[in-house]
């Protein structure tokens, strides 16, 4: 009699990065994506996905780039609401940064998300954290709403 046939090997599971289709990612966005699902606690899970969405900040300019990263707004604003509650219980007198809010908040405006980047500019406002910029997220929102006013001509 024959041999029994060797039973097909199990598929090697792919790295999370190309399993969600980010074969057009940058070496940057693909580590800060496998940082985000290996991070072991919120803050590392929050700083990994900041730096993410960062990279695509960064490469706004290619329209995959801003999708991805505004396909990544929910959880990007549970992983800070979350982060900011932890950081502020531990120690009140930390400042929580909103860059990761402003970036965010412009890639889900150049996606034509406006009233979901104006959310976001009201989350950080919230919050009370700053972008860094003289008008704030107060004058993010008043740029959001122009943008959105044109784009609905």
């Amino acid at each position: 009699p024959e041999p029994e046939p060797e039973p097909e090997p199990e598929p090697e599971p792919e790295p999370k990065a190309t399993a969600t289709g980010l074969a057009w990612a940058n070496a940057k966005l693909t580590k800060a994506i496998a940082d985000t699902a290996a991070a072991t606690d919120s803050a590392a899970e929050y700083t990994a996905m900041s730096a993410g969405v960062a990279e695509c900040y960064k490469q706004r300019k290619q329209s995959e780039y801003v999708e991805y990263g505004a396909g990544l707004s929910k959880r990007y604003n549970a992983l800070f609401t979350v982060y900011f509650a932890e950081t502020k219980a531990t120690n009140p007198e930390t400042e929580v940064k909103g860059i990761g809010l402003m970036h965010m908040s412009t890639l889900l405006n150049d996606n034509g998300e406006f009233d979901a980047a104006i959310a976001l500019c009201n989350t950080a406002i919230k919050h009370g954290v700053s972008d860094g910029t003289v008008t704030g997220f107060e004058g993010r929102i008043t740029r959001i709403e122009k943008a959105k006013a044109k784009a609905n001509k």
